[in-house]
């Protein structure tokens, strides 16, 4: 199975680039290379977001590891279609969760 990554673009991805622009080339590599390399060989990485919905589907996150540096990322899959929409420096699940449901991106 091949998976499409996409970015979407939104003004929380563009804060987060614009903020770690350094890890920028890292992190878009780590998404479109690591990602589905989880999603269809360790899917015991990727845990969902609690009870967080987006557009009616659970939202899952995974830990972004770059340079020795984390981030979490936030994403929906619908087929072979993933769309990651938020990524944070905030690595606590609890504090990742927290922050993601306090912005416009859950339903």
């Amino acid at each position: 199975m091949m998976l499409t990554i996409e970015l979407e673009d939104n003004k929380y991805l563009q804060r987060f680039f614009r903020k770690y622009a350094q890890y920028e080339a890292a992190v878009k590599h780590n998404v479109h290379s690591v990602l589905p390399e989880i999603i269809l060989h360790r899917p015991h990485k990727i845990k969902p977001a609690y009870d967080l919905k987006r557009h009616q589907q659970t939202i899952q996150e995974y830990k972004v590891v770059v340079d020795k540096v984390n981030f979490r990322a936030a994403y929906i899959q619908s087929g072979d279609i993933v769309t990651v929409f938020y990524i944070t420096p905030t690595t606590i699940k609890r504090e990742f969760v927290r922050e993601l449901a306090s912005t416009s991106l859950c339903d």
